[in-house]
């Protein structure tokens, strides 16, 4: 069917983002096609979009011109085809978000590109931990990517705080930590104005260093000083 003949909704409740908008002209032109068909139905002589009144427009701006839909032939009316519209935005699944960061974490950069998702959607806050035993011990698992230069920084720093007197050895780590370790890194980007997080993880790193080096400068100076006084 021509999308053209198609008529938009002029009451819509739901809205869709500039950038949201945009990464789903990009997706469309990226496959050639409408991956999910529009809902339309007859009312009052007009062919009207119940369930697609973005992806419409986005595939006519990718310059795809015909698409399959899904077609009621029997007319309704005005009520029936709101309430039909309601319906397919309200009634709607929720995403268990373990198992939803999990399947994120296999994707490379590309593909969680064109997921529409972003690290930022995986908050500790918003993790379910409630379809886990009791006692069953929770896993957080971080993927970050880094420029090279950036990586190289970031693994010298690590190899220095390791390497120090204070550093423990820890295999295993209580979830409260990980926590501990994301608020630490909103800091860091809130006080730096940082919004890549890469970046804000090296610098984490350095202040780490530093402070472990200051420690190890501040126990030295007053290993000194005890012995001045011993003598």
């Amino acid at each position: 069917m021509r999308l053209a003949d198609l008529t938009l909704l002029e009451k819509n409740a739901r809205f869709m983002r500039g950038t949201t908008f945009a990464r789903l002209v990009a997706n469309i032109k990226a496959d050639g096609c409408l991956t999910s068909v529009p809902l339309v139905g007859h009312v009052e002589g007009k062919l009207l979009v119940a369930s697609g009144n973005h992806r419409v427009p986005a595939a006519i701006k990718a310059g795809i011109e015909e698409a399959d839909v899904l077609e009621i032939l029997t007319p309704l009316t005005r009520a029936q085809f709101v309430a039909l519209q309601l319906s397919h935005n309200a009634i709607v699944g929720e995403d268990d978000p373990n198992i939803l960061q999990s399947l994120y974490a296999e994707l490379d950069f590309g593909w969680k590109e064109y997921s529409g998702l972003t690290d930022d959607a995986f908050k500790v806050e918003d993790l379910d931990t409630s379809v886990l035993r009791v006692g069953q011990p929770f896993y957080e698992e971080l993927q970050i990517s880094f420029l090279p230069a950036d990586a190289a920084i970031f693994m010298s720093w690590l190899t220095k705080i390791a390497r120090s007197k204070a550093a423990v050895t820890r295999l295993v780590g209580p979830y409260a930590d990980f926590d501990r370790f994301f608020q630490g890194l909103l800091a860091v980007k809130h006080a730096t104005g940082v919004h890549n997080t890469a970046v804000a993880l090296r610098m984490m790193a350095e202040l780490a260093g530093k402070a472990l080096a200051e420690e190890d400068a501040a126990r030295t100076a007053a290993g000194a000083e005890g012995a001045d006084a011993r003598a």
